[in-house]
């Protein structure tokens, strides 16, 4: 009875720690299956951009319907950038600040320093990358070099190279880690117009190569890491073109139009942004990372305006200050006065006549004797106001220190000129466009027609030869101008920025307006 009982219970017991065991293997097997199927949580990630900011690190004042409006300035720029980041701090969301290329070049500011404000900027407010536009090397290869040492953030580009060795001046692309094993990729890309919108001797040991090719080779390196979003400064037609062939990027963020695209462009799935110009607009994209496949969802995205209700960053606006209290007296004085505003808006400079571009290339013919002034538009980058007129004012109308070539052409070549001066629309905002002093023509279309010279407007006549004042910029073949290269020259040493000011100081003051110069006429 008792040996009976004795193994009863022990089997009990048994079948009592089978049943356990069995049950604690389902519980396990079902945590390890609810493990399993569970997805990992998606992450959030704001990329905040602008580009184009040509040196304004200052607001500046625009026109609006209602008189005039303060915009930009980089210290309220970067008070929104930190503003924006702890808020995704507290959200577990990620920030990252990149900038679509061309610090350089455009107030007394970046003229005189190079570069080396924005930069120090750019370091403080934790930029994350800078694509390499065309106007980082306005100040030669040299200084650009400079910046990139100095610089605690990459210049990347994918597509610019040394002639010589074949070797990229910059990274092509910079990954930033987002969590272990997850990477947000971005590929850097700089615009052709590179060789044609700086100096020859600035990029005459650089080449660029094709855009699409050279995103599409770092595309395949890079995709495995995570998204990939493409920092590109070229045109938006080229954009385009990558994003049809490069499909599974996140986004491309562009610049060098200086437009805004709001809505944003989509070319299949490829979302296309691009904001505006010196610092007016910061950029912001939301996106949600599956860690998983590691692809990007666009969820939100938006432009906001930097106006002076935005309270600047105290830390950029002492490196400002400390940059502006340097620059002296000089910018601030009056020189003269204008009796009229001296239209050098960017839409309207690029596409027709304007009261600057006459005012500009007649000063030109008057200080050369030359028959006929011509300069390319994209080297005006700023209106005068009608009032009195600062030395500043003249140095963001016209910031690059061109100076004054004198040469020949025959009255065919003057054509072959003017054709390629009114090849774009004015959605392009074509810098090679000419404005001109010493003649007069139509466009019907894209071809110049009933050129008239001189000051008795005669015909032109191909044969003839004619004396010619242009920027140094053209008589290197800048802008496509292949009809100045390799001409006999004569460098006047005149610098034309400086004859500007010299003008408006001794007529104490000037004016100019619109005279037909340039006449648009139905095809």
């Amino acid at each position: 009875m008792g040996k009976a009982e004795g193994k009863s219970g022990g089997a009990r017991a048994f079948r009592i720690f089978v049943v356990i065991a069995i049950f604690l293997a389902i519980v396990a097997g079902c945590g390890g299956m609810r493990r399993h199927e569970t997805p990992a949580e998606p992450m959030s990630l704001t990329v905040l951009f602008f580009n184009d900011i040509h040196g304004h690190l200052t607001p500046f004042k625009v026109k609006t319907d209602g008189g005039t409006q303060e915009v930009g300035g980089i210290a309220r720029l970067a008070s929104l950038i930190d503003r924006i980041r702890a808020e995704n701090a507290e959200k577990g969301a990620q920030t990252v600040l990149l900038v679509a290329g061309d610090i350089l070049q455009g107030t007394p500011m970046s003229t005189v320093f190079k570069g080396e404000p924005d930069v120090k900027c750019f370091n403080e407010m934790g930029v994350d990358a800078v694509t390499v536009g065309n106007h980082e090397f306005d100040f030669g290869l040299k200084n650009f070099l400079k910046l990139r040492d100095q610089a605690e953030f990459p210049f990347i580009s994918a597509n610019i190279v040394e002639k010589e060795t074949g070797r990229l001046l910059c990274e092509p692309s910079k990954s930033l880690e987002l969590s272990e094993g997850l990477w947000l990729n971005v590929i850097g890309v700089t615009t052709s117009d590179l060789l044609t919108t700086t100096k020859a001797s600035n990029v005459e040991t650089l080449d660029v190569l094709d855009s699409v090719s050279c995103v599409a080779g770092t595309y395949e390196e890079a995709k495995e890491r995570g998204p990939v979003i493409l920092l590109s400064h070229s045109r938006h037609k080229t954009d385009r073109a990558i994003a049809a062939a490069v499909p599974q990027l996140a986004a491309i963020i562009g610049g060098h139009d200086q437009i805004l695209l709001s809505p944003f462009r989509k070319v299949g799935d490829v979302p296309i942004f691009q904001a505006f110009e010196k610092g007016r607009y910061l950029g912001r994209i939301d996106f949600s990372i599956d860690p998983v496949s590691k692809r990007a969802t666009l969820v939100s995205n938006a432009y906001i305006p930097v106006t002076s209700e935005i309270d600047g960053d105290k830390r950029i606006e002492e490196i400002v200050a400390g940059y502006r209290g340097r620059l002296g007296e000089q910018f601030k004085e009056v020189v003269g006065r204008s009796e009229s505003f001296l239209d050098g808006e960017r839409d309207r400079v690029r596409y027709e006549e304007t009261s600057l571009g006459n005012f500009v290339a007649d000063i030109m013919v008057e200080h050369t004797g030359a028959q006929i002034g011509l300069v390319n538009s994209g080297g005006l980058r700023a209106s005068i106001k009608q009032g009195p007129v600062t030395v500043e004012d003249v140095f963001k109308a016209m910031p690059y220190p061109n100076e004054l070539i004198m040469t020949k052409i025959t009255g065919e070549e003057l054509k072959q000129a003017l054709t390629r001066s009114v090849q774009g629309g004015r959605e392009d905002e074509d810098g090679g466009f000419l404005q001109v002093s010493g003649l007069k023509f139509d466009v019907r279309g894209k071809t110049p027609e009933n050129i008239r010279v001189g000051k008795d407007l005669s015909p032109l006549d191909p044969e003839a030869v004619y004396t010619v004042a242009i920027p140094d910029f053209l008589s290197t073949g800048g802008d496509g101008y292949e009809v100045f290269r390799d001409k006999e020259q004569v460098n006047t040493r005149l610098p034309l920025r400086e004859l500007i000011v010299d003008t408006i100081r001794s007529r104490g003051v000037v004016s100019a307006e619109k005279e037909g110069r340039i006449r648009r006429v139905e095809q």
